[in-house]
């Protein structure tokens, strides 16, 4: 069924006799929700309801018929609206029942919205040229479809006072508590100290320059996620990277077999051993579900449809997953007179608005974002001190609407010469710095407190080791200043390799 007009009357008889009622549901009802036939009809009358109610006006059966009658509209049939509108006034409608009455017509609107777009989509897809690529008629299919409807959400909440809500939201989590909030990464002290980079609706941003590793990092901890919480990984990949390098990267740092062997094919004669790692290492990842995907020269409109499209074919309504993007800059030509910025910031907006507002279950984000963004030249390393680098905020390219809209963000970067000189090689090979963290996890005084070091005090940070593509936490900045001043030696967990993927 995709009309149903008696139920069109009940809620216009309901708004008849109470116009007021239309505030509880004008943020998700509008008149296109009403069947149009020839005489329009319905439509009609709660146009006029609604522009009575937003000038502040009274209305009742007699006002809207005159209204009608003023318009010199005809009707079907030689219908009468005033009798028409009369025999709505006369309805009983129980107290209360306007809202619930809205909701059941938005379910019916929607449906007719969607056999409607599939219409149109059929009608599009005769008129495609055998010539047309594969993406290009996806895309014309997509656009059709969303500017028919809008799935995801129907407007329905309204402002609430907080306070009202404390009480029970607080003694509700006391019954229920909470050990972990989204999926937990494979690092012991970023976990303890923020928490889950992956909650779902929220946007993980590593800023990093060319070649650092941030790829590596957001492939690393989106695939160990994965293979933790046996959730399929959406990957997009701007075109920078290929599909085949990607899986080299991803197999080196599984295997620990240097990438040159396996980008030259050379694997096979390196001896029994390399051969046993490589293929055990295709067994590891039997499990794992990384979907790959090259987004490069598209629009972040087609970006975000395909991922919509992703989640509800190979997902599933109401299932986790993790969506991993390489990396925030422009993909497209057709800018107009915008600016990269302004671009970027556009792509930032409409992908926190899908997977916060948009892709949701029982009203709450289900899906997780990690990302990466270019930094300036303040984040270059090479032939510098320690002193010559900026570990903060400004170092983030093009816009400021990235560090606005991300729960956390880290700068991710190689260890200079001097620093690594200071540190010896125990403490990893790249800095992991938080410079902005909505979400905390039990090691509060770790995230937040400087470190006293010498007679200065600095921001803590992560030690990561880097090697083969794969990637080591090695403590903190705390577990440095200790290290030198010998009070105590770095854990041994703290160092620990992170568990192979075949253990999950």
């Amino acid at each position: 069924m995709i009309y149903n007009l008696e139920l069109e009357k009940q809620l216009l008889a309901g708004l008849i006799k109470d116009s007021d009622s239309l505030a509880d549901i004008s943020n998700f009802i509008d008149s296109d929700d009403f069947y149009s036939q020839e005489s329009n009809l319905h439509k009609t009358i709660f146009t006029i309801i609604k522009q009575a109610n937003q000038s502040g006006d009274d209305v009742d059966e007699i006002i809207i018929a005159q209204r009608i009658a003023n318009m010199g509209l005809s009707f079907q049939d030689n219908l009468n609206p005033s009798d028409y509108i009369k025999s709505l006034a006369l309805r009983k409608v129980p107290q209360g029942n306007v809202a619930k009455t809205a909701r059941e017509l938005k379910k019916i609107s929607v449906r007719r919205g969607i056999y409607k777009a599939a219409q149109d989509i059929a009608r599009e897809m005769k008129n495609v040229s055998p010539e047309t690529a594969y993406h290009e008629i996806v895309e014309k299919a997509d656009h059709v479809y969303n500017s028919r409807i809008n799935l995801y959400e129907t407007g329905e909440d309204l402002p609430v006072n907080i306070y009202d809500e404390m009480e029970d939201v607080i003694e509700d989590r006391g019954n229920n508590p909470v050990t972990e909030f989204g999926m937990m990464g494979p690092h012991p002290k970023t976990n303890k100290m923020y928490g889950s980079l992956l909650r779902p609706g929220n946007i993980t941003v590593i800023v990093a320059r060319s070649g650092v590793g941030k790829t590596q990092f957001c492939m690393h901890y989106a695939s160990w996620v994965g293979a933790k919480y046996d959730v399929p990984i959406l990957h997009f990949d701007n075109g920078e990277m290929s599909k085949e390098e990607l899986i080299m990267r991803q197999c080196s740092s599984m295997s620990g077999i240097s990438m040159h062997l396996l980008e030259s094919g050379k694997w096979r004669q390196a001896g029994p051993d390399v051969v046993k790692k490589v293929r055990e290492t295709w067994a590891k990842v039997k499990k794992l579900k990384f979907y790959y995907y090259n987004v490069g020269g598209m629009d972040v409109d087609s970006m975000v449809n395909t991922l919509k499209r992703f989640y509800l074919s190979k997902v599933g309504r109401g299932n986790k997953m993790v969506f991993s993007f390489d990396y925030i800059k422009t993909t497209s030509e057709g800018s107009g007179n915008k600016n990269e910025w302004q671009l970027v910031g556009e792509m930032v907006d409409k992908f926190k608005k899908c997977v916060q507002k948009e892709i949701l279950h029982e009203g709450e984000p289900i899906i997780p974002m990690i990302t990466s963004v270019q930094s300036n030249r303040y984040g270059i390393t090479n032939n510098r001190t320690a002193q010559n680098i900026v570990d903060d905020e400004s170092i983030v390219s093009l816009s400021d609407r990235i560090i606005q809209f991300c729960s956390h963000m880290f700068i991710l970067r190689n260890k200079t010469a001097d620093e690594i000189e200071i540190e010896g090689n125990r403490f990893g090979t790249h800095k992991f710095v938080n410079i902005k963290s909505r979400h905390l996890g039990e090691d509060v005084a770790g995230a937040l407190e400087p470190v006293q070091v010498g007679d200065a005090l600095r921001k803590n940070f992560v030690n990561l080791e880097f090697h083969n593509f794969k990637i080591t936490e090695c403590g903190d900045l705390r577990d440095i200043v200790r290290s030198a001043e010998g009070t105590a030696d770095l854990d041994d967990s703290e160092t620990e390799e992170v568990p192979d993927f075949d253990q999950f």
